[in-house]
């Protein structure tokens, strides 16, 4: 074979194994992307560009996606969607309501807040607990008790309040903690005193994204007379949004990390913590495969 012909042959394998890899790793465009996952554009920049759990590759001027990759991350996020019921919906925002009332600080990491604002910002976390509790156990056979009394002008550190192990109930052997936020957010965010005071600190942070509607309260009242004339007046009006029923609530798990794991900063992408540091994780790197679950169950 003469060198010329070698080096045809060389191009020639060269050029057939590209062929097969492009087929193996089909690249979609981000529309692509978008229509496919059937998210918002703001939620797939953050989990793209800051939680990095959207992973792509920039080819000239564009980016483009693995679509085997694009559908495993889909179907893990299905697989760890909880659906709550309106029944449950209503049971968590009773107990949010009564921490409030129960002496639960007015003070957040915005300001003053009134009771309806704490209320909103308390019944994200309530969510998610119900929502872990019924993934663990239909997922994992994991039976847990959530700490569901309230406690006036307490912090209950430990979400986790018993777990079955063989046949009765005794408490975790490790402090969990429950941390929520909407749907767009990139990141597990703690503050300093939850990871540095002792009577504080959890062992473990489960986080979830809650996709609670931001008007929900409103959604839940829509039939009392009180909102009568302005249902009616929104309804006949095309350009006005609609105050909508509340159907059930998502709740995306989106993993966990042992509190050695979290990272102390003072910002994160797209925020910078003026007050202070935090202590972080992004979603992009939480355990969250099956065997690591089975893991975390095993030690609890």
């Amino acid at each position: 074979m003469t060198s010329a012909s070698f080096t045809l042959l060389l191009g020639a394998n060269a050029l057939g194994r590209d062929i097969i890899k492009n087929k193996m790793t089909e690249k979609i465009t981000k529309k692509e992307v978008l229509d496919y996952l059937a998210i918002p554009e703001k939620d797939f920049k953050n989990y793209f560009e800051f939680s990095k759990e959207i992973k792509g590759e920039k080819i000239g001027s564009r980016w483009y996606f693995d679509k085997q990759e694009i559908s495993e991350w889909k179907n893990l996020k299905e697989s760890r969607t909880v659906e709550l019921a309106l029944k449950e919906y209503e049971t968590c925002f009773e107990f949010a309501i009564k921490m409030v009332y129960g002496g639960l600080s007015l003070n957040g990491i915005r300001g003053q807040r009134t009771e309806v604002q704490a209320a909103d910002d308390v019944i994200l976390g309530i969510l998610a607990e119900h929502a872990i509790k019924k993934f663990l156990a239909k997922k994992f056979s994991a039976e847990i008790k959530l700490d569901e009394k309230v406690h006036p002008e307490e912090i209950t550190p430990q979400d986790f309040d018993l777990i079955r192990d063989n046949g009765s109930f005794r408490k975790p052997k490790l402090g969990v903690g429950v941390k929520a936020s909407k749907m767009k957010n990139a990141f597990l965010v703690l503050g300093s005193n939850e990871v540095e005071l002792p009577e504080r600190r959890s062992d473990v942070y489960i986080f979830a994204r809650v996709g609670l509607p931001s008007d929900h309260l409103f959604r839940i009242l829509r039939e009392h007379s009180f909102f009568g004339k302005v249902r009616m007046f929104l309804d006949q009006n095309d350009k006005f949004k609609k105050i909508l029923e509340l159907e059930n609530i998502p709740v995306w798990i989106c993993g966990f990390a042992y509190t050695s794991e979290l990272e102390k900063v003072t910002s994160i992408p797209g925020q910078e913590f003026s007050n202070g540091h935090r202590y972080v994780k992004s979603v992009g790197n939480l355990h969250n495969s099956d065997r690591d679950w089975r893991e975390l169950i095993s030690k609890l």
